[in-house]
């Protein structure tokens, strides 16, 4: 698919939205951390939060903001809530973003 960044059509103004809304979510230092530290491994809030020494409520907003987007998945172990990086995703975020910048 050709993409034209100053185009008009519905379709590609739509993508550049969804490009746009991606970056400004994750250009936060701590939300970058937090897909840095999931890589390709699920972990639990308690060990993201470990990881970054910044308070829970903090993390939760952070992973909050990066589910808004469709970039993390959860499930629950016990009394524990793991995520994970939803590599579908974030690779349709990457096809798009290349294709902005081609």
């Amino acid at each position: 698919m050709e993409f034209k960044c100053c185009s008009n059509k519905a379709g590609e103004a739509r993508e550049i939205e969804k490009v746009y809304g991606f970056l400004r979510l994750v250009a936060d230092p701590n939300r970058l951390k937090i897909i840095c530290i999931l890589g390709n491994k699920s972990r639990c809030g308690c060990e993201i939060t470990a990881n970054l020494g910044i308070s829970d409520k903090l993390v939760s907003h952070h992973i909050k903001q990066l589910k808004k987007i469709n970039l993390l998945t959860e499930e629950r172990r016990g009394n524990f809530i793991y995520y994970a990086l939803d590599k579908k995703v974030l690779r349709e975020y990457k096809k798009i973003l290349n294709q902005v910048i081609k």
